[in-house]
């Protein structure tokens, strides 16, 4: 019963397989069944046989117009690759008749199996036919009066619904495609790691996406022919550099070498600040800032682009102080982006200036006015005015010892010493004497005195400059003095 059963299951397979190759469909066909060839171009296109049983031979005729497309007699092959062509898979020999018609716009073919040989079965490559295209247009390729033999000589059944093809034939292209860059290094650069290059192609015939491309940095050697668009190079050197790249199309044209030029720098530009120098103390807002680096170099102060002379590198420029101490960033920075700072400070003090007038409670601090407890008079043609109030508005230090009415003034390397009711005075230990002594005048609005002093010799002994309107009876003291 077991054996009866797998015998049965084995007819059905054999029954199975052979009715389903029996059902298979033989058919001849063109590949590429649409071409698109360039005027002038050498190409082929191949004819095929598929799921054929027995097959010793074929003929048919190629239906091609021959004044269009140029087909030799030596372009007619059949595949020398055994494994391709069916007809010789096994190794045996086959001969190929083959007659062109250009009259009548055809191509006769015939190929057979040589002598008492069996029929071939499978798919595989029948014929290979190379032509180039003499005239623009389409072209409608056939295969026609297709017989296929098998080895007792009855004709095979075929579906040749697929023997056809047609070819366009374009003009030849002689133009070269055009290239530029899209993204490139600056021409001046720091930068010694990779830089990437990005470019695009154009043609009139070919596709941007299947330009080809081939590029070489420095004197390198040029790169193989690829579809891409960047590249990224190694790291590189200080100095100049030189990427070169040129596109080719499908027509083999070439496009006249791209070049673009740049150049490595990582050495930071010379920077000098010639005036002032740091540590210079001030007395005016407004100051003239100079110096020297080298020629085509940006220089910023603070954040103030400066103009620099193209030949000597050299620049100025007027820079706001702020009152006090001032820290001033000067930097040179060159085209690759380098750069050298030098910090200079300058101290700005700015200058006080004191308006008085005879008989007058009211005074003028730069612009700002005081009510003073005791206004300035003249005594013996000499102008007295409040020693504390001119003294402490210049910043100086006013000491008194009262058990010898001595009067201490300091104000920075000045050290002035008076006696109220002496005519002797000391400036830095140098003796000097007054035509009119200190004294202390008694303010009963204040319960007190106050001292006053000579105007000119205290101001003039610390270094203030001291003015006289006798029209106006106005006085103007200037610290420090111009």
């Amino acid at each position: 019963m077991k054996k009866s059963l797998i015998l049965i299951i084995l007819i059905l397979l054999s029954i199975s397989f052979n009715y389903g190759f029996k059902n298979q469909t033989t058919k001849i066909y063109i590949e590429p069944q649409n071409m698109t060839v360039i005027s002038g171009e050498i190409k082929s296109f191949d004819i095929f046989i598929s799921n054929v049983s027995d097959l010793y031979g074929v003929a048919f005729d190629i239906s091609i117009p021959l004044s269009q497309i140029k087909v030799l007699d030596s372009y007619i092959n059949h595949s020398k690759d055994n494994e391709k062509n069916i007809l010789t898979k096994d190794n045996k020999d086959i001969v190929l008749l083959k007659s062109i018609k250009e009259n009548e716009n055809k191509i006769i073919i015939g190929i057979s199996r040589i002598g008492q040989v069996s029929g071939i079965s499978g798919s595989g490559l029948i014929l290979s036919v190379q032509f180039t295209g003499s005239n623009v247009g389409v072209f409608d390729i056939s295969l026609q009066n297709i017989y296929l033999f098998d080895s007792k000589m009855k004709q095979i059944s075929v579906d040749s619904s697929s023997a056809n093809s047609k070819i366009t034939v374009v003009p030849q292209d002689t133009l070269p495609p055009s290239i530029k860059l899209t993204k490139t290094p600056p021409p001046e650069t720091n930068q010694t790691l990779s830089v990437e290059f990005q470019w695009e192609g154009s043609d009139d015939k070919t596709l941007p996406e299947n330009l080809l491309y081939s590029y070489k940095l420095d004197d390198g050697i040029w790169s193989d022919w690829k579809k891409t668009n960047k590249y990224l190079t190694p790291n590189l050197k200080e100095g100049d550099h030189i990427f070169s790249i040129k596109a080719k199309d499908e027509a083999g044209n070439e496009s006249q070498t791209l070049i673009y030029t740049f150049k490595v720098d990582i050495t930071p530009p010379s920077l000098e600040i010639l005036s002032p120098l740091s540590g210079t103390e001030v007395l005016e807002k407004i100051i003239e800032i100079k110096g020297k680096t080298e020629p085509n170099i940006s220089v910023k102060v603070k954040d103030t682009l400066v103009t620099t002379d193209e030949q000597t590198g050299e620049f100025k420029i007027s820079y706001t102080l702020n009152e006090g101490t001032n820290d001033i960033l000067v930097t040179a920075i060159d085209k690759a982006g380098n750069e050298t700072s030098k910090k200079i400070t300058i101290l700005y003090k700015r200058r006080t200036i004191i308006r008085l007038q005879i008989g007058n409670l009211m005074a003028v601090i730069n612009d700002k006015t005081v009510i003073l407890e005791l206004a300035p008079f003249i005594e013996s043609g000499r102008t007295l005015v409040p020693l504390r109030f001119v003294a402490e508005t210049f910043g100086a230090n006013v000491g008194w010892e009262d058990k010898e009415q001595k009067i201490t003034i300091t104000l920075e390397d000045k050290n002035i010493v008076l006696w109220v009711g002496k005519k002797e005075a000391l400036v830095n230990d140098e003796r000097y004497y007054l035509e009119v002594p200190p004294k202390v005048i008694e303010i009963p609005e204040i319960g007190g005195g106050r001292t006053v002093v000579p105007l000119r010799f205290v101001s003039e002994a610390l270094g203030a400059q001291v003015d006289w309107d006798p029209d106006l009876q106005i006085i103007t003291i200037t610290y420090p003095k111009y």
